[in-house]
């Protein structure tokens, strides 16, 4: 295995798909390497049918920093190639498909987020369906900081999540929001503290992957819908999507369970 590929860690845990992002010394900030191997292992989780959910994590005391500054200013500083706007937006679009694949694979992706995510760090983590932080991660949007405007969807995602106002304000002022602050607002789901956070993130990723798969990729599709469409246009979504889950052996295992009093045991069809 080359040293670049231990820099992404991936493994099952049962129905789980875990990602780890493994470069603690760089606090797991993003080069062109790095970004390549997650998004290869994102598309290989999201169609991989054996996976019901996928957790996305970092290594030692951050999730990802963003990008890494220190690769970029020395691939700078060495003139590694001429390059247009153009030439740098395609490269930026390609990375970008790593949140569009988290957000819209059918299962759900939980970002664990046991340290500092910034920038396209915190990018990666609001692509996620489920955010679960430690109680002293920070979240920082972090471009103005560097004069940058941001990429990997992050204005869509604190748009969706925060509403126009608040978004423009964690862009412009960049300021550090602590866990009680992204609960607050919307930006994650739980907090867990530090000393049991890999233990209790990890049962309810586990939890999630063990649920019934078509019904969460139906509901993620209801729910994707709801956010711009007429509720006329949603309510057939929903009606469709529960006729498709009706056929599945996970409705009739669910049947079978509450007769005999016990939880369903889903398989994922």
């Amino acid at each position: 295995m080359s040293g670049s590929e231990t820099e992404l860690l991936v493994r099952d845990e049962g129905r789980l798909r875990i990602i780890t992002l493994n470069r603690p010394d760089r606090m797991n900030a993003l080069t062109p390497d790095l970004h390549h191997l997650l998004q290869e292992a994102v598309v290989s989780a999201a169609q991989d049918t054996d996976v019901g959910a996928v957790a996305l994590t970092g290594a030692g005391r951050a999730f990802c920093s963003g990008g890494d500054m220190r690769k970029s200013s020395d691939d700078t500083a060495k003139a590694v190639r001429p390059e247009t706007v153009e030439e740098r937006a395609d490269l930026v679009m390609h990375h970008g498909r790593t949140s569009v694949t988290l957000h819209r694979m059918g299962k759900p992706t939980i970002a664990l987020i046991n340290g500092a995510a910034a920038g396209s760090g915190m990018a990666l983590a609001l692509a996620c369906d489920l955010r679960i932080i430690s109680a002293g991660a920070v979240m920082r949007t972090a471009y103005a900081g560097i004069g940058l405007s941001g990429d990997l969807g992050l204005s869509y995602f604190l748009n969706h999540l925060v509403g126009p106002a608040k978004a423009a304000e964690f862009l412009f002022l960049n300021e550090k929001l602590d866990a009680e602050t992204c609960e607050r607002v919307g930006l994650v789901n739980r907090i867990v503290a530090p000393d049991d956070f890999e233990n209790e993130a990890l049962a309810l990723a586990r939890q999630v992957a063990a649920g019934p798969t078509v019904a969460f990729r139906c509901m993620k599709q209801n729910l994707h819908m709801a956010a711009n469409a007429p509720l006329e246009h949603v309510i057939e979504r929903e009606a469709y999507n529960t006729a498709r889950c009706v056929r599945t052996q996970d409705v009739k295992e669910a049947s079978t369970a509450f007769r005999e009093k016990r939880p369903p045991l889903f398989k994922g069809y």
